[in-house]
This record gives C-alpha cells, structure tokens and sequence, in this order.
C-alpha cells in the first residue's frame, strides 16, 4: 500500500517541479503587468492549498503529522515575517551597481535559499518514505512468518 500512495505522491511532486521549473523561465521573460499577475494568482494558489493541506490534517489519524502541521505553520509565520520585515526595510536602500537594487539582490538571495530550502525537505521527504516503506515490509514480514 505504501508503493502506491508514495507513487502518487511521487507524481504529483513531479508535476509541479515541472510546473515550477517552466513558470520561472516564462517569468524571465513577461512584461512587468503579467508578471505581477502571475504573482497575484500565485498568492491565490498558495493560498488555496494551505487551505486544501489544513483540511487534510484535520482529518489525520496520526499524532506525528499534526505535530509537524503545527511546525510548520510556526515557520511558514516566521518566514513571512521575516520576508515582510525585509522587504519594508528595504524599499528606501540606493541601487548597489546599476540598477539592481540592494533589495532585488536579496530578493534573488532569498529565492535560492528557499529553493535550497524545498531540496531539503525532499529529502526529508525521501527519508520519510523509505522509512514508511521499510517499515511496511517488516510488518508484511512478520505477518507472513506468524501463518
């Protein structure tokens, strides 16, 4: 049952590296207009599966996943604090060289960072999983040398 629920799983976070990956080199090239459109819906959509991931775990049977649920809302808080603080503090700054300006710097920084950050969690992701699956096979194990 694991192999199926990880594939799906799997499949999914397929599609939208894909989907990640295609939407920042067509952003590379958008006016102005469409790129704050695209940041605007977005928004929408982060929104919309925070909303969509909390009623899932509303309905968890485990104790562990409510727990990293309540994690994670601390640091996706922190983070947005973070990042609004920032970005508040940085509106004034002078262009470092040319016209990129100090905050756009940061802005590309932090980008990577949280990318860096997603590449983490997919591997603890994976860690997870391969766990799960080992733990599977045990049981399955077990079972089979009590018949």
């Amino acid at each position: 049952m694991a192999h199926e629920i990880l594939s799906v799983k799997m499949y999914e976070l397929d599609k939208k590296l894909e989907q990640t990956h295609s939407r920042i080199q067509l952003a590379e090239s958008m006016d102005t207009e469409r790129l704050h459109q695209q940041i605007q819906n977005l928004r929408q959509e982060c929104q919309e599966s925070r909303i969509t991931l909390e009623n899932r775990l509303r309905h968890s049977k485990t104790d562990c996943v409510m727990k990293l649920a309540g994690v994670y809302d601390q640091v996706e808080a922190a983070v947005g604090k973070v990042l609004e603080a920032e970005n508040i503090n940085l509106k004034n700054k002078e262009p470092i060289f040319g016209n990129v300006l100090p905050g756009t710097e940061e802005k590309i920084l932090t980008a990577e960072y949280a990318l860096d950050f997603a590449m983490q969690a997919v591997n603890r992701a994976l860690l997870v999983s391969l766990q799960a699956i080992e733990a599977q096979r045990l049981e399955e194990k077990k079972e089979a040398e009590e018949q």
